[in-house]
């Protein structure tokens, strides 16, 4: 009986050790990792009227503006993801007074060269896949 009891404990220990180490049950898992990101950008709208850069603005005959759909795609022009863009933050680029409108877009899936973004109904803007993985923004020119 002793030597049976060894033997429970010593095969609940080996199963406890082998679990944390993740070999039990891990066929049940993807070899791969996820290959999903986060985009981050801005749609940087021309024609805001001058101030303080870093106040809020908006540009209303752009068209552009808080929660205008952000739509992401492959070069063939699947939709992969969607987000929003959030409130305008005055800037200027030394010749004039820009909108800035960012956004943030999670889960865009990995597995592309390159990604076509638009803002509204805008035609869309190509990025290197390489750089937006890279945390590099996807800044949207509207004049």
């Amino acid at each position: 009986m002793r030597r049976f009891l060894s033997t429970v404990i010593a095969v609940v220990t080996l199963c406890a050790a082998l679990s944390g180490c993740g070999w039990v049950r891990a066929g049940n898992r993807s070899p791969n990792k996820p290959t999903a990101f986060v985009l981050r950008g801005y749609a940087s709208v021309a024609g805001a009227p001058a101030g303080q850069p870093g106040a809020a603005c908006e540009v209303p005959a752009s068209g552009i503006g808080p929660n205008a759909p952000v739509h992401v795609a492959d070069p063939p022009g699947h939709a992969l993801a969607t987000g929003t863009l959030r409130d305008g933050v005055l800037a200027t680029d030394g010749t004039g007074y820009r909108c800035n409108f960012a956004f943030e877009i999670y889960g865009v899936p990995g597995g592309h060269t390159t990604y076509e973004i638009s803002v509204n109904d805008r035609p869309p803007v190509s990025f290197p896949a390489e750089e937006l993985r890279q945390d590099k923004p996807a800044v949207i020119p509207i004049p």
